[in-house]
């Protein structure tokens, strides 16, 4: 699968488990784990004011984004990092959101 492809996949995803909660938009970036495993690292992005997602909500969408892409075919596990606007005035947004990870 393309990058757009899974992208696309996510979107719709986490459009129907996180809408409710402000997603906007999602971001993908290939790399790899903690253990150098290839992975799927996703930043979602939430509109400004949306507050914080609630675990249930946040863990469905991670539970689903995996099952959805296994279901296609996508061994790659998807990682899910929440991005909230109100929380990034003032940072820089050059910095790696994945902690230096390396792109695959």
């Amino acid at each position: 699968m393309t990058e757009s492809e899974i992208l696309a996949i996510a979107d719709d995803v986490l459009t129907r488990h996180l809408a409710a909660s402000g997603y906007e938009r999602a971001e993908l970036r290939a790399g790899y784990d903690h253990g150098d495993d290839p992975a799927l690292l996703f930043t979602a992005h939430f509109k400004p004011g949306a507050g914080v997602t609630g675990g249930a909500e946040s863990s469905a969408a991670q539970v689903a984004l995996r099952m959805t892409l296994l279901d296609k075919g996508e061994e790659r596990f998807p990682y899910l990092r929440l991005i909230y606007a109100d929380d990034l005035v003032g940072e820089d947004d050059d910095e790696d959101e994945w902690d230096g990870t390396e792109n695959a």
